[in-house]
């Protein structure tokens, strides 16, 4: 999403609503990197710790965020990074925040935890494992949130709370069921099934916010000066703006050419991207990379794929 963000003019009609959803997304990301200092403080090995797991069930798809399996029970953790006021409203079943003195309605986390919740246990039964307890938490990250509910909320004075109360409420939980419902063997088992089901989330994100390829900002983007376009000089990339120089900025534009058009690119699609003069400096960049290729001479493709598999 980022690619799509930095490849769209500023003046572009789906700009902010990009840039909110990316906010959006590195905010649930930095919540769920941030959990992992507290899992440090949970028995490791009483427990099997799997994240992001997404599976295909009657046709659509499910995903939580966290999942901790013990022999006695299953945890499935929503992670929220919320700032502002909070407020779990049970009588229309939402969450209003209040953040810069202006209110936003979210989906309700707890509903949405205990649907996955019904999921998983059917999975259980559709693949004949034991009847297994699975519960539920939904854990704000954000150490300044505030959090309130309805007096007559319940569950959310029961399933909503900060990261530091995680290790009180699995102490709880593993008081509550002390005995062991999977042995090893099914843990594992269980474990690797779930392994097995899980299928990655990768959208064409131009295709969902409905974005022709056209309307990408093509060039070798400058990492330094707010992505002003970059000019190929006697084996470097420079740009005009504030001088930077490189001679590997282009692997980032190949980058964004395999996320947001196509993972295969021919000399002459490279050369439109880059915004190259010639055939033979093209050759040159894309040889250098020793990417895997198909096909001889002005009809090769090369699989710009090794690229974004990079870390």
């Amino acid at each position: 999403m980022s690619a799509l963000a930095n490849r769209l003019p500023l003046t572009h009609i789906k700009k902010q609503e990009i840039l909110e959803d990316l906010r959006n997304f590195t905010s649930g990301f930095k919540g769920e990197q941030s959990l992992e200092f507290f899992y440090r403080y949970l028995p490791k090995d009483q427990f099997q710790l799997l994240h992001g797991i997404r599976i295909e069930y009657d046709d659509f798809h499910f995903q939580m965020d966290s999942l901790i399996v013990t022999p006695s029970f299953i945890l499935n953790l929503e992670i929220k990074n919320w700032g502002g006021n909070i407020y779990f409203d049970d009588r229309f079943s939402q969450v209003i925040r209040t953040l810069d003195g202006k209110q936003q309605s979210f989906t309700n986390p707890i509903e949405q935890v205990k649907r996955q919740n019904y999921h998983l246990s059917q999975l259980l039964l559709q693949h004949k494992f034991r009847s297994i307890p699975v519960e539920h938490l939904v854990i704000m990250t954000n150490p300044n949130v505030i959090i309130e509910a309805s007096s007559t909320y319940k569950e959310a004075y029961k399933s909503v709370i900060k990261s530091h109360v995680l290790q009180k409420k699995f102490q709880e939980f593993t008081h509550l069921y002390e005995t062991p419902i999977f042995s090893s063997k099914q843990t594992k088992k269980f474990i690797k099934l779930l392994s097995k089901l899980h299928c990655e989330y990768n959208p064409d994100v131009c295709e969902k916010y409905q974005i022709t390829k056209d309307e990408l900002i093509t060039g070798v983007l400058c990492p330094s000066c707010d992505h002003s376009v970059m000019n190929y000089v006697k084996g470097n990339w420079w740009c005009s703006i504030c001088s930077f120089k490189s001679k590997t900025t282009h692997i980032y534009a190949l980058k964004d050419y395999a996320l947001l058009i196509s993972s295969m690119i021919t000399n002459q699609e490279c050369r439109n991207f880059l915004l190259l003069d010639s055939r033979s400096k093209t050759n040159h960049l894309l040889y250098a990379l020793n990417l895997p290729s198909t096909g001889s001479t002005k009809s090769r493709q090369y699989d710009l794929a090794p690229l974004i598999k990079e870390k």
